[in-house]
C-alpha cells in the first residue's frame, strides 16, 4: 500500500489519464498510417509483425477494462482467462485487416478512457485494491494497486508504440514518461551505471537495443541488461 492520501492519488490518477489520452493517441496516428502491407511487415519484436503489436496494444485495453471492473466492484474479473486465451487474442486482432485493427484498437482504448471514469468516482478503497496484472493465475495473490493500472496502460502503449518500428523512437518518448520509467525500474532491479541519453538507456533497460550514447560503466559497449 501507499502512503498517499486518497485526494493525492486520485490527483496523480488524473495526470496519469491525461498522459494516456495523449500517448494512445500518437499510437493511433500511427496506426493510422500503417497499410495492410506495413502492418504485416515484421516489427522490431521478434516472431510479432506489426499487426501483432497493435493487436496486443488492443487486447491490453480491453484486458485493463477487467481490471478496473476489479478494482471497482471488487469482483475478481482476471485480466485474461489464460495465457491461451491472451495468445489466441492477439493472433485474431493480428489477423484483421488495417481499417479493422485501427477500429479494434480505437474502441478498446475509447472503453478503456470511459471506464476510468467509475475508478476515479469510486470509494478511496478501490483505489488501492489489488489487482493481478497478466493471465489469471488463481494460485497467485494479486498484487497491483488499482491506482497504478494507469501508469501500467502508459508503458503499454509508449513502449509498444516504439515496437512498431513505424516512425516513432525512444527519442520522441516525453521526458517525464522517461525518468518515471527510470525510477520504477529502479525499484523494481535497482539503478544502473550505465550511461548516455536517458531515453536511450531507458530502451537498453527494457531490453529494445543500445543507442550509440549508452556505454558501459567502463565506458565501453553496455553489458546485457537485467530482467525487469
Amino acid at each position: 500500500m501507499t502512503s498517499a492520501s486518497p485526494d493525492d492519488l486520485r490527483a496523480a490518477l488524473r495526470d496519469d489519464v491525461v498522459a494516456v489520452a495523449a500517448a494512445t493517441a500518437r499510437f493511433h496516428r500511427t496506426l493510422g498510417s500503417l497499410s495492410d502491407d506495413a502492418l504485416r511487415a515484421p516489427s522490431l519484436l521478434p516472431g510479432w509483425s506489426r499487426a501483432h503489436v497493435a493487436g496486443h496494444v488492443a487486447r491490453n485495453a480491453e484486458g485493463m477494462l477487467n481490471l478496473v471492473a476489479w478494482a471497482v466492484t471488487g469482483v475478481r474479473t482476471p485480466m485474461y482467462p489464460s495465457a491461451q486465451a491472451r495468445e489466441e487474442g492477439i493472433a485474431s486482432a493480428a489477423a484483421l485487416d488495417a481499417a479493422a485493427l485501427r477500429a479494434l484498437s480505437e474502441d478498446a482504448a475509447a472503453r478503456f478512457d470511459a471506464a476510468l471514469d467509475n475508478l476515479l468516482a469510486a470509494p478511496d478503497a478501490a483505489l488501492e485494491r489489488l489487482v493481478l496484472f497478466g493471465p489469471d493465475r488463481p494460485d497467485v495473490v494479486p498484487d497491483v494497486p488499482a491506482f497504478s493500472l494507469v501508469y501500467a496502460r502508459l508503458r503499454e502503449v509508449e513502449i509498444h508504440h516504439v515496437d512498431l518500428g513505424a516512425a516513432y523512437s525512444p527519442d520522441l518518448w516525453p521526458g517525464e514518461f522517461v525518468s518515471r520509467t527510470h525510477a520504477w525500474i529502479d525499484g523494481r532491479v535497482g539503478p544502473t551505471d550505465v550511461t548516455g541519453d536517458p531515453a536511450e538507456v531507458l530502451a537498453w533497460r527494457i531490453g529494445r537495443g543500445a543507442g550509440p550514447s549508452v556505454a558501459g560503466p567502463d565506458g565501453g559497449a553496455p553489458p546485457a541488461p537485467p530482467a525487469w
